[in-house]
């Protein structure tokens, strides 16, 4: 137990040390203001063809890349660009990092006339040149919250205004222009790498993605422009060729790089899927992938791509955001207050930390009493509905905890958590009984001198692998509990021998956890332990003993662990 009590407090003192280095970075951060403005953006995406191999089949994928709900989609007829030179004529090196040039990737947007393609969405434009403000106003509508609602029925205009709303979105229209480099199928992978033969277990695609995204700038000045020498509600020739030969600007916002693959085990293979994807499906389930992590990553570092709403109730945690805007099951999100410092600045502080565990389908024009999304909080203070708001904050979705175990199968251990409560979830239901659902993958290591037949004070080597089921329960804003269950097996080696003793065993227990910060908690638990069966076999894996009293020679298995760890949330 002193063993313990040591570890206890050297990961104290770990966590002590991090959690201030975290607080001193979290004031960094407070020193600014985080907008509370949301309002949804658009999405036009292209690829862009050096006529690379499979560049051609790569971009044709694009067709099927849907835009995530929260964006409105501004798909137009144009799905590739076609590179008029090669890729090294088109690349500039910035730093460390070489990528196309914005100013000719820019330059190949107007001249596929994408920003007029954009606009001419955006109003309806007809084939005669006409405009028409038709999906302006439904989009402004649709965009427009249950407060944008309730002050345009007391104005003169009522929802007339939350049609005007529908000008303030063009200047949220983004562009993104997909460039697969280094596109690779596996075996060429392999060549490269000089695998051999029988590790080229693998077939399919492997590629760098490069994510170049734009906004059209349709400030006002752009805007009056554009009302004055292009508009038209009846055919006029002079301004529809006027609008055809048009320059509408372009803003570099973001470069993003992914390393992806799209793959399956070769046919025969144990893991192999029972029917073989085509080349066109893992090059299709390699934009996916790629789209997925660009987009988790646009939203990390763009403001205007995470979703933003007022605290609108307590006991719970409720916002009136939902499906429309992208909401998922157990999703982060901060909450913060804007507070007014004493010579008159303002600044932004994180008063909690909350995941959602009812979303709603709120995919409908308002009517100022819609339904809101509620949350359960993991981290903070007190929260009110005075004035506070939440932001998106994506997380991965993955816990990490390092500790050790006293008793039971003791030793230095690692536990890595994946949340599947939204695997499960149903839009519209209060599922708390899903949140912060876990299935966990748990390895440890212990190393002892044991007597064992013939073997006196040898050097065994414990190596333990387990997998369960586990689900954290918040009794405070910075304490949880959480019960888990699973099944493991270990394996004992030693010095002088090259036989293994491997048992079979189920370990259940529960695990309270104190908060050091939001996403580092200091944890302990008790794990009981049941042996089920063990073994003892030689290097060829045949049995020399059927049955072996593992707890009765180890001293070990069958009974209680006490552990304490340090959890992070990623």
């Amino acid at each position: 137990m002193k063993r313990i009590i040591y570890i206890f407090l050297a990961i104290f003192l770990f966590a002590s040390a991090s959690a201030q280095d975290i607080t001193e970075s979290a004031k960094k951060v407070k020193s600014g203001v985080v907008s509370s403005e949301y309002d949804r953006n658009s999405f036009t995406y292209l690829g862009i063809d050096f006529a690379e191999q499979f560049s051609g089949q790569a971009c044709a994928q694009l067709a099927k890349l849907a835009v995530p709900e929260k964006f409105y989609d501004n798909t137009v007829d144009v799905k590739v660009l076609s590179a008029p030179s090669q890729r090294e004529a088109f690349s500039v090196t910035t730093g460390l990092v070489k990528r196309l040039s914005d100013e000719k990737v820019i330059d190949l947007l107007h001249q596929n006339k994408i920003g007029q393609k954009i606009i001419a969405k955006w109003f309806n434009r007809q084939p005669n040149g006409t405009f028409n403000v038709d999906l302006l106003k439904e989009r402004g509508m649709f965009n427009a919250n249950d407060a944008d609602f309730i002050i345009a029925s007391a104005s003169k205009r009522g929802e007339s205004a939350l049609m005007d709303m529908g000008m303030g979105l063009i200047n949220k229209s983004y562009v993104m222009v997909l460039d697969y480099d280094n596109l690779m199928t596996m075996e060429q992978v392999y060549d490269k790498g000089e695998v051999p033969a029988d590790k080229r277990t693998m077939n399919g695609f492997k590629a760098t993605v490069n994510a170049y995204v734009y906004k059209l700038n349709f400030n006002d000045s752009v805007a009056a422009y554009f009302f004055q020498d292009y508009w038209t509600s009846a055919p006029d020739q002079g301004k529809a060729s006027a609008f055809e030969a048009a320059r509408f600007p372009f803003i570099p916002v973001q470069h993003f790089q992914q390393e992806v693959m799209g793959t399956q085990f070769n046919a025969g293979h144990a893991l192999a899927p029972k029917v073989q994807k085509t080349g066109d499906e893992l090059l299709q389930t390699l934009t996916q992938a790629a789209h997925q992590a660009i987009i988790n990553e646009a939203e990390k570092k763009n403001d205007d791509f995470r979703v933003k709403a007022f605290v609108s109730a307590v006991k719970p945690i409720a916002a009136k955001i939902g499906k429309k805007e992208g909401l998922q099951f157990d999703q982060r999100y901060f909450v913060y207050e804007n507070r007014e410092r004493k010579d008159g600045s303002v600044i932004s502080e994180r008063r909690a930390v909350v995941k959602a565990m009812k979303v709603v389908d709120n995919r409908k024009v308002t009517t100022g009493d819609s339904e809101a999304s509620l949350f359960y909080q993991i981290a903070g203070g007190k929260v009110d509905a005075y004035g506070m708001f939440m932001e998106q904050k994506n997380d991965v979705g993955a816990n990490f905890i390092l500790g050790y175990t006293d008793g039971g199968l003791g030793g230095i251990n690692g536990r890595l958590e994946y949340y599947i409560g939204k695997a499960f979830y149903k839009a519209g239901n209060l599922s708390k009984g899903l949140t912060s659902l876990k299935l966990y993958v748990e390895g440890g290591v212990n190393t002892e001198p044991y007597d064992y037949g013939t073997f006196t004070d040898a050097d065994f080597t414990f190596l333990r692998f387990s997998g369960g089921l586990s689900k954290d329960y918040y009794l405070t804003n910075f304490i949880h509990w959480g019960p888990f269950l699973g099944v493991g097996v270990e394996s004992a080696t030693w010095d002088g021998s090259e036989n293994t003793i491997s048992s079979v065993f189920v370990e259940g227990g529960a695990r309270l956890g104190i908060n050091l910060s939001y996403n580092i908690q200091l944890i302990g638990s008790a794990t009981y332990y049941a042996m089920i069966s063990s073994e003892e076999t030689d290097s060829a894996d045949a049995v020399v003993e059927e049955e072996v009293d593992y707890a009765g020679i180890f001293e070990r298995g069958d009974g209680l662990g006490i552990s304490v760890g340090l959890r992070i949330m990623f």
